[in-house]
């Protein structure tokens, strides 16, 4: 299967150039662009093994990379965003896993003046994976809490929505941090497991729906890019102060 992931990149960067080439000398904010690392908490419906055995989920997944371009609908608090999604969900803290290479798209309403410096916002994300869905297979382990069989079979989603809410914190006029929450509800994914323990024939089960916890903290910076004289004033009164 062809490798789409350097494409994706390709992509946005060649978008990126075209919006700084076509920013024009505007004391509003037109786009933006983000970098984040967004780790994870999948949910887990089920989990039958007996607490007599030494064997936790531990489900996770990141840091996860991500990259977004976002336009700014003029004259109102509305925005429209799409980028890419890197995103590993782990279970048994690695045994069983999904990779999914994701096109962002969504919407966002900033709801305060473009003059605070604090900008919280409501909004919704659609992921699309354009990786592979499929992935079964068995694995065994052995150590000091005993041993164990597991066999498994992934089914990542191909759609995945989320509400988000977050808060972008402009630190200059024109670069801010980004911490933005999500829940983003999987559409026709699940992974399950069955796991036995050494001479315990029994199957354990556990499902995941693939629902997760999604917590973002990244970097943005608008456009057009300019600093103003109270961006100059404030980095010049933090440098006096560290002396």
């Amino acid at each position: 299967m062809m490798n789409t992931r350097p494409l994706i990149v390709l992509v946005l960067l060649l978008c990126l150039s075209r919006l700084v080439a076509n920013a024009q000398d505007d004391d509003s904010r037109r786009w933006a662009i983000d970098f984040r690392l967004s780790p994870v908490k999948p949910i887990v419906t089920l989990n039958e093994t007996p607490d007599k055995y030494y064997d936790p989920i531990k489900t996770g997944g990141g840091p996860n990379f991500s990259a977004h371009i976002e336009y700014f609908i003029p004259q109102t608090g509305f925005s429209v965003v799409g980028g890419y999604d890197h995103e590993v969900m782990d279970f048994y803290s690695g045994d069983v896993s999904a990779d999914l290479s994701q096109i962002m798209l969504g919407g966002r309403w900033y709801f305060l003046s473009k003059s605070c410096a604090l900008q919280p916002y409501l909004g919704v994300s659609t992921f699309w994976n354009v990786a592979g869905r499929k992935d079964a297979g068995t694995m065994s382990m052995s150590g000091m809490y005993g041993s164990y069989e597991r066999k498994y079979s992934v089914s990542s989603p191909v759609l995945s929505v989320a509400p988000v809410v977050g808060l972008d914190i402009y630190m200059f006029s024109c670069v801010a941090l980004e911490i933005d929450y999500g829940f983003r509800m999987a559409v026709d994914g699940h992974t399950s497991s069955q796991t036995t323990f050494g001479k315990d024939t029994t199957p354990y089960a556990m499902r995941s729906p693939m629902h997760r916890h999604a917590l973002s903290v990244g970097l943005k910076v608008t456009f057009p890019f300019k600093f103003t004289s109270s961006d100059f004033g404030g980095l010049l009164d933090s440098l006096l102060d560290l002396k």
